[in-house]
């Protein structure tokens, strides 16, 4: 996709729309709600981790493990979003785009193994029994991290509009700690309602493991899905969605346009960067002739693709040998 040995008649530039100032108010911006998050989540895995150990619920202990690793996964978060604030276009000719999807399918990958392995002990123990565990503090500690989960997922949600992937990830993982909080403050709730009825008493020590298997279970299709889509950045895949597709029918009328023989258009989407490759093909009567017809032709594409919300990444070339546009 990004092939610094294009072959045209002319060299093509890269177009970028967002000033450097821009570009680095954001990326403070985004480092200061990652470090949000990264504090926000090692409360929560004390506190999940501590309680449930003393209430011996394997849900809240889960939920502390989750935290935990979401702390772990928040400072490298942090410390990817700096990396990439790095300018090094020497080590880097074509940037660090790719290193976002890198991470974020690390950070999913992590959770998947968690989130299975949760699962397996949770069977286990619902096959040996269940689990007796202190309903008062369980259900105190599950109220209070749903409300917390839920406030900082919002103010993620508010505060990171427009930024990487990486606040995104967080965002998600913030959202998922919230439904687990108050998937489990439900179960609690159930099993305190059963404790004491006579023929469903006995129940009440399996609803902790199977809330466990329940919310593991739930678990699995958030990283899958992100896991997907982390791989295709990777991979520069064509997007999803319709947006290649106009890209494709805007260079098609300009190749009508401007009489030319035929025009190949590559679009992908790698972290924050649209990159967008267009190669046409010249014919002898085709009405671009000189260097400057070319570079109003490229022009008039980047004012196309300017209100697109990604950083732009734009190659045009030009040439009369069909093989070098394939």
């Amino acid at each position: 996709m990004k092939n610094p040995a294009l072959t045209s008649t002319h060299k093509t530039p890269t177009y970028h729309t967002e000033s450097n100032h821009q570009e680095k108010r954001s990326l403070l911006s985004e480092q200061r709600l990652l470090r949000f998050s990264a504090y926000g989540a090692i409360a929560f895995a004390l506190s999940g981790i501590i309680l449930g150990t003393i209430t011996g619920s394997q849900m809240i202990l889960f939920d502390g493990l989750y935290s935990l690793i979401s702390v772990v996964l928040s400072f490298f978060s942090l410390a990817a979003s700096k990396f990439m604030a790095k300018k090094d276009r020497h080590a880097f000719p074509f940037g660090k785009d790719t290193v976002e999807p890198l991470v974020i399918l690390i950070q999913y990958l992590i959770l998947l193994v968690l989130v299975s392995g949760s699962f397996l002990s949770a069977f286990s123990s619902l096959l040996t029994g269940g689990r007796t565990i202190e309903l008062n503090a369980a259900l105190a500690y599950s109220l209070i991290g749903s409300l917390a989960c839920l406030g900082v997922y919002l103010y993620l949600r508010v505060k990171g509009k427009g930024a990487s992937g990486l606040v995104g990830a967080e965002k998600d993982q913030w959202f998922i700690d919230t439904l687990v909080s108050l998937a489990v403050f439900i179960g609690f709730v159930l099993s305190a309602l059963l404790k004491d009825h006579p023929a469903f008493g006995s129940l009440v020590p399996y609803i902790d493991p199977l809330m466990v298997m329940m919310v593991s279970a739930f678990f699995l299709k958030t990283p899958l899905g992100q896991m997907k889509a982390s791989l295709r950045e990777i991979l520069e895949m064509r997007p999803k969605g319709n947006l290649p597709m106009k890209i494709e029918k805007h260079v098609k009328d300009l190749e009508e346009k401007y009489d030319m023989r035929e025009s190949k258009v590559r679009v992908a989407k790698v972290g924050k960067t649209l990159w967008v490759e267009i190669r046409f093909v010249l014919r002898p009567e085709s009405k671009i002739k000189t260097i400057d017809d070319q570079d109003r032709l490229r022009e008039e594409i980047a004012r196309y693709i300017k209100p697109i919300q990604f950083k732009k990444s734009l190659s045009v070339s030009f040439t009369k040998n069909r093989k070098w546009a394939v």
